[in-house]
């Protein structure tokens, strides 16, 4: 009885859900895994792996990073959301509910992904699990499931933010200054990072798990202070939207000329980034940056996410709030329902994809050899292991998230 009520709440949506945002969490969790497939075949079959740069309309599965992008924004967004309304509604902040909530909704299934990851993954990683179980596993280098690092960024920013919502935001009258303060602090450590302490050559000159590459992931890629714009700029979307909701609805409902053409602008600026790689992945061969000053890519690299995550926190808001006709399609494709339960499980689905590809992939590709190409095994491993990764987080949705989601309400949090 309990699984069909389970599978009911994976395929019925909530009526006051954000639909456009579960698309875009489902797009997201969708392009990691894709992105991550062609990540984890291109040492062994590099002659499919560097095809795709060759087909513009495909070099945005190479950029398949921004999905975590993607996810920052709408965790920033929704969190904030929550914060920001239980402020305004009791002027003040229930940390306790707010960290058990964080603690019911996350740890159980990741405890979970971790005790599975023993079976999956190779060597002695697990040594480190500690580091995961207080979520400061994107600061030691080789950590276990490295690839939630994402989930170590957004729990220490999430030990913060609620603090600095009830104490140190409300002090401000005028917002402006504290948001533009944090996000160019963001901008300004990652620019010293990049040009004064590595002196980052972009379009990046190394390769796949080579030693500068591992430099780049473990010292760069994925710290907390250079990675926290994205959920930042979440963050300012929930104030706004929690705050000054009135006047975001009258400037897309009085000024849908403007509202439209930033809207337009704001689906150039997500299809331009997601198609321009820099080489952090692979040694490209050339690249858009080629034969212009090298302060330019520099600059680019900087600044390239945050300019992304404010164009989807825009896209969000005209998807939420106009009515423009250039809107509805990207609203009404977004908010479909396929969306949802991929939605639903995208956070198993992230907790269990690298593990199952790292493990899978080789034997598939001993089993393959000889009577399949190249091409055929990288797609035959790719459609596989989606199907298996959505049957497998859709079980760890139904077993393990939703009995802790439900203990939550058993234990009557506020």
């Amino acid at each position: 009885m309990f699984v069909k009520n389970y599978l009911n709440r994976l395929f019925k949506r909530p009526k006051n859900n954000y639909k456009a945002i579960d698309g875009i969490r489902a797009i997201a969790v969708l392009w990691v895994i894709f992105f991550h497939s062609w990540l984890f075949q291109y040492l062994d079959f590099k002659d499919v792996g560097e095809s795709i740069f060759n087909y513009p309309y495909l070099i945005w599965i190479t950029k398949g990073d921004l999905g975590v992008d993607l996810f920052f924004v709408i965790s920033g967004f929704l969190i904030g959301t929550i914060l920001f309304k239980e402020l305004k509604r009791t002027g003040k902040l229930n940390f306790k509910n707010f960290y058990l909530r964080r603690f019911l909704r996350l740890l159980p299934v990741y405890i979970f992904a971790m005790i599975l990851g023993l079976y999956f993954i190779e060597g002695d990683s697990w040594k480190s699990a500690w580091s995961n179980l207080l979520y400061i596993n994107n600061y030691v280098n080789g950590s276990y499931m490295g690839w939630t690092w994402s989930l170590a960024i957004e729990e220490q920013f999430y030990i913060i933010i609620p603090f600095l919502i009830a104490f140190v935001i409300p002090k401000f009258k005028n917002k402006v200054p504290v948001f533009l303060f944090l996000a160019l602090l963001c901008i300004g450590m990652t620019y010293y990072y990049s040009v004064e302490i590595f002196g980052f050559k972009v379009p990046f000159d190394s390769e796949f798990l080579d030693d500068k590459w591992k430099d780049w992931f473990w010292g760069y890629y994925m710290l907390t202070h250079l990675r926290y714009g994205g959920l930042l700029s979440g963050v300012i979307g929930a104030y706004l939207n929690v705050y000054h909701q009135e006047s975001i609805k009258n400037f897309f409902n009085k000024k849908r000329y403007i509202s439209t053409i930033i809207f337009v602008l704001s689906m150039i600026v997500f299809v331009a980034i997601s198609s321009i790689s820099l080489g952090q992945w692979t040694n490209l061969r050339s690249s858009i940056f080629d034969g212009y000053n090298s302060n330019i890519p520099r600059f680019y690299e900087v600044v390239h996410r945050e300019v992304f995550s404010y164009a989807v926190v825009f896209i969000i808001f005209s998807c939420l709030y106009s009515n423009s006709k250039i809107v509805k399609p990207v609203n009404s494709f977004l908010s479909s329902k396929v969306f949802y339960p991929l939605a639903q499980i995208s956070y198993s689905a992230y907790l269990f994809h690298e593990m199952f590809m790292f493990w899978f992939f080789p034997k598939f590709n001993l089993y393959a050899e000889g009577f399949l190409s190249n091409l055929e095994i990288v797609m035959a491993n790719s459609i596989i292991s989606l199907v298996i990764i959505i049957f497998a987080s859709t079980l760890m949705y139904l077993f393990v998230e939703q009995p802790f989601q439900d203990l939550k309400s058993k234990i009557k949090l506020k």
